[in-house]
């Protein structure tokens, strides 16, 4: 086919819509890595996967995510140089910065850095799904498996055989050079997302058009997940937060701003230290595999009465639910769930002015089964 871009004008909301899941990408791997990560993108374009391969210019590891509900059978992918999902994958598991180093010069993603970045990919779609559940009706999205394309070469066919809309940008890790990526799903997809066709310029127009970029990507600020729409409580206390996904800690913001908590965010590794939480809220995020956050809750209650502790279970179970009331939290929430919730569990352990009042815990209500 002919390499065309959009028509200027054209899909205002399709463009929207990507670049909110590109913010999304940013600050999801951003929370990941406990590094800064910018994400800018540039104009979108139709291509059929040959005509794409011969774009890339570097080998990209390719995070692919299955499309559930009304999109069910079609996918989402993530495209980002090799020598990035490297270093992401090595300052998620902590791995020296000199080794990461030499791993990036490589320019293979293999054995421990593979898994990792599979562990990306898992939070990466929690966040992108979080933002297009939000944006559009009947759809999700997971986290499916990855493969490797490179100039010219797509080995596996992780890329498929459809038509692609493509949103190519700027991806920039901390202090690393800056490197390209997109993000893409058919053409068909793209057009049922738009409400309408996509209508493509000449090309002879695209190859004359200079590349313009679109700013940084900011999807993900304050203002765009509605937490301006919300009218800001006076503050009665604050909210210490130990929140590992992304989506759980945009519906903390909101229920925060909500109930009148100051809320501050915790990095990834760190563990709660019971003495410096006197009087105050403690949030733990407990998704699976992160059972010792029941122990943190416990070694909190019993050397500081006056923290409250909230438990975010995710998937409860039964066996996890009963950990929860052993460990004494004052209150535990079944995730996911709705942001009312969260916020009458919060505003449950505020007085009414003020900061949490030192009190006999009185442990939540179990989150009913999960179906």
């Amino acid at each position: 086919m002919a390499v065309t871009t959009l028509k200027p004008g054209t899909a205002k909301e399709l463009k929207k819509l990507f670049a909110m899941l590109l913010g999304s990408i940013g600050e999801t791997l951003g929370s990941l890595v406990n590094k800064p990560i910018t994400v800018r993108p540039v104009d979108p374009e139709v291509r059929d996967v040959e005509s794409f391969l011969t774009v890339v210019a570097r080998p990209c590891a390719v995070a692919r995510g299955a499309l559930d509900k009304g999109f069910a059978g079609k996918s989402f992918l993530t495209l980002i140089e090799v020598p990035d999902a490297v270093a992401m994958a090595g300052l998620l598991m902590m791995t020296p910065e000199d080794v990461i180093g030499q791993r990036r010069t490589k320019g293979v993603i293999e054995g421990e850095d593979a898994e990792a970045f599979g562990e990306l990919g898992n939070v990466l779609y929690s966040g992108l799904g979080n933002v297009l559940r939000e944006q559009l009706a009947n759809i999700d999205v997971r986290y499916q498996d990855f493969g490797v394309v490179k100039p010219g070469v797509d080995k596996d066919g992780i890329l498929g055989s459809d038509e692609l809309f493509v949103y190519g940008f700027r991806m920039k890790v901390g202090e690393y050079p800056e490197s390209t990526g997109a993000v893409a799903v058919d053409r068909a997809t793209a057009e049922a997302w738009n409400k309408g066709p996509l209508e493509l310029g000449s090309a002879e127009a695209a190859a004359n058009a200079p590349a313009k970029e679109a700013g940084p990507a900011t999807a993900a600020r304050p203002d765009d997940d509605g937490l301006e729409s919300i009218p800001a409580a006076p503050i009665r206390g604050t909210l210490a937060a130990f929140v590992l996904q992304p989506d759980a800690f945009r519906m903390l913001r909101r229920s925060c701003r909500r109930v009148g908590l100051e809320l501050r965010r915790h990095g990834r590794g760190e563990v709660p230290n019971p003495a410096a939480h006197k009087n105050e809220l403690v949030l733990l995020d407990v998704p699976p595999g992160e059972e010792r956050r029941f122990d943190w809750c416990r070694r909190i209650k019993e050397l500081t009465e006056s923290t409250k502790v909230v438990l975010l279970i995710h998937h409860p179970s039964r066996q996890r639910v009963t950990q929860a009331f052993l460990s004494k939290a004052d209150a535990i929430l079944g995730f996911p769930c709705e942001e009312m919730q969260l916020s009458q569990k919060l505003g449950a352990l505020l007085p009414a002015g003020g900061a949490p009042a030192p009190a006999a815990p009185t442990p939540g209500t179990p989150p009913p089964a999960a179906s």
